[in-house]
């Protein structure tokens, strides 16, 4: 019984003794990625609210549908390139509210080669979001998303889905 535990010991250390742990590569921008994907007209096709405290607290109605209870479906973005970097956006509403309160301006992103968050821009007034994920562009959709605080504590995130036409 000696020689057995021996051996799954030393098996054991020569194992782990082979184990190292393996270099970070530096990051390189995802291939399918190009900031010309952002580019175009992209028409809303869903949006939902989520209360954050409900969520918290695991209440099972914290997530609601808004798209087809406030028409939401005839809002369309526009994002424009100038030059190769974000310029100029328009929104139209058709007949659904105003959800994002501008209609005109730029819009910027945070890192354009890895982009996190988009501002939509018009003078003092902007519009943050959070982008669900940059890899999606490839498959013309674009996730938005936009979380509103009371002081420090997230209270309300609305998610907005666009397709590209």
């Amino acid at each position: 019984m000696k020689k057995i535990t021996t051996i799954l010991a030393i098996s054991t250390i020569l194992v782990f003794a082979a184990c190292k742990p393996e270099s970070i590569k530096n990051y390189q921008a995802y291939s399918g990625y190009s900031l010309d994907a952002f580019q175009g007209q992209w028409k809303l096709t869903k949006a939902t609210q989520t209360d954050e405290d409900s969520k918290s607290k695991l209440f099972p109605y914290k997530t609601l549908d808004l798209t087809t209870f406030l028409n939401l479906t005839d809002i369309a973005l526009n994002l424009n390139l100038a030059s190769a970097v974000p310029a100029t956006f328009t929104t139209a509403y058709g007949n659904a509210p105003k959800i994002f309160k501008l209609t005109t301006g730029n819009w910027k992103l945070d890192d354009n080669n890895k982009p996190g968050k988009l501002w939509l821009i018009n003078g003092t007034d902007t519009t943050k979001f959070t982008i669900g994920s940059y890899n999606q562009l490839v498959n013309k959709k674009l996730v938005l998303k936009q979380v509103k605080y009371l002081g420090t504590t997230a209270v309300i995130t609305y998610e907005y889905e666009f397709s590209k036409n």
